[in-house]
């Protein structure tokens, strides 16, 4: 942002008397701050979707790229309530309290808390379910509609699998560890899915015997790191595809190297059951 803070103070200043409803003349050190942050964060969604000049070369002024970012900020805000709605109109959280906590309890929340004129960059929920995705220096709407996207995406590709599946798998894997199951779904069950490829099972059942582990194994067993790196980044690919998620396959590459750690270090070792079973 190219604006200097006597650019910006008029415009805090502004928003200050709406805050105040023009009954006040001043405002707290930590309003102000507020106030400031949501000055900035509107003129930097503005500039993100628009830039900072024109065609015809003039700096947009403060106040302008302010009122203007305001409105991308309402927009986006909008567009999250959409994919929100698109999300939970037939939503199915697989026994995972986590994932249902986060999307059917905390996220109304947001929509009813978030405040776009005065607070925009506080995003208010902490968003403990875990997605695929990651976002360095997110905050507010930016940090919403994202992450409600990467839910949408992850919804659609966890669709592929049996709905009894994945609820199975999660038992097991809480039964397992003795604690409710706190990370990513969709990581749970790509994970399981690829075994299911390797061991030659249709990948949506998520269903893994004893006997198949001697398969992976060997399957991985004169790979090296780089090697199962390259076939789980294949295996993501194939299944992403089969779930209708061709261009958007790229968003579950992630977890190529994860997988790829775990099951070279689980075959190295010989502890493959401890990740497919």
């Amino acid at each position: 942002m190219e604006y200097k803070l006597e650019e910006l103070v008029p415009v805090t200043a502004m928003l200050a008397e709406k805050y105040t409803s023009k009954e006040s003349s001043s405002v707290t050190y930590e309003n102000a701050q507020m106030l400031m942050g949501a000055v900035i964060y509107c003129i930097e969604e503005q500039e993100a979707a628009c830039g900072n000049v024109p065609a015809g070369g003039r700096k947009v002024k403060a106040a302008e790229a302010y009122e203007a970012g305001y409105a991308q900020v309402l927009d986006k805000t909008n567009r999250a309530r959409e994919v929100y709605n698109r999300l939970t109109a037939d939503f199915e959280d697989y026994g995972c309290r986590n994932y249902k906590d986060t999307v059917t309890g905390g996220m109304p929340a947001f929509f009813l808390y978030y405040d776009v004129r005065f607070q925009p960059q506080n995003h208010i929920i902490t968003l403990d379910y875990p997605t695929v995705g990651t976002y360095v220096d997110r905050c507010g709407i930016d940090l919403i509609y994202e992450y409600l996207c990467d839910i949408e995406t992850e919804s659609r590709l966890l669709s592929c699998f049996q709905t009894s599946a994945v609820r199975e798998l999660l038992r097991r894997t809480e039964e397992r560890f003795g604690v409710p199951y706190m990370e990513n779904l969709c990581s749970l069950a790509l994970l399981s899915a690829i075994g299911c490829i390797v061991a030659e099972h249709p990948f949506s059942s998520l269903v893994l015997e004893k006997n198949d582990i001697e398969k992976i194994g060997m399957y991985f067993r004169e790979d090296s790191l780089p090697e199962v790196e390259r076939k789980a980044g294949a295996y993501i690919r194939m299944i992403a595809e089969a779930a209708g998620l061709g261009s958007e396959q790229e968003y579950f590459q992630n977890l190529r190297r994860e997988y790829a750690l775990r099951i070279f270090h689980g075959t190295k070792h010989r502890v493959l059951e401890a990740l497919f079973l």
